[in-house]
């Protein structure tokens, strides 16, 4: 919603700017509000103020998604506006397809993996077969890791305690070696008691 303040025939609008939301759902780098594609974007921020870790959790905040899973293999089962496929053998294939940096992730366990230092995570919506080929005909979940600032030596370390004895351990370390090349390494660790 937008606010308009008149004040002497003019309206105020400054407080009311959204952030440009730059994707890369088109395999080019694009204006979100200008993409022509049913995306949901959300940067790393946003999901650790909504608590959430893995592609599990990213139902909560995607419109049309729904995620399951098979009790035999421990393998999630992607919905998207009411498609998906239960075949979850090797000879499988998914009605969405997981991408990490822009390489498909074969196995439907593989999807469960954390998402922690991610740069943003985008949930593309309809057939991407065009753009991300087999294993995406109802939609596509990309998770882009970040990359290495070349700017500025930086690090953080996170420890979370809680009940059932559980221990979680997380850390980046931004490390730049030129202007152009640097390294960047995360960790996280999680224990818990069954």
């Amino acid at each position: 919603s937008t606010q308009v303040l008149a004040q002497d025939g003019e309206a105020d609008m400054s407080e009311n700017i959204l952030e440009e939301v730059i994707v890369t759902a088109t395999k080019f780098s694009t204006n979100l509000m200008d993409t022509p594609l049913a995306v949901s974007a959300f940067e790393q921020e946003q999901l650790d103020k909504l608590g959430i870790t893995n592609v599990r959790e990213l139902v909560n905040i995607v419109p049309n998604m729904s995620i399951m899973t098979d009790v035999e293999s421990m393998a999630p089962i992607i919905t998207m506006r009411g498609v998906r496929s239960t075949n979850t053998t090797e000879w499988g294939d998914p009605a969405v397809g997981v991408h990490y940096d822009g390489i498909y992730s074969p196995r439907p366990q593989g999807a469960l993996a954390l998402m922690h230092d991610i740069e943003r995570v985008e949930v593309l919506r309809g057939p991407q077969g065009t753009l991300y080929g087999r294993n995406s005909t109802v939609g596509t979940v990309n998770i882009i890791s970040k990359r290495p600032d070349f700017e500025e030596f930086s690090g953080s370390a996170e420890v979370e305690l809680g009940n059932w004895n559980k221990r979680v351990l997380k850390g980046v370390l931004n490390i730049p070696v030129a202007d152009n090349f640097g390294f960047r390494a995360a960790f996280f660790g999680e224990t818990r008691d069954s």
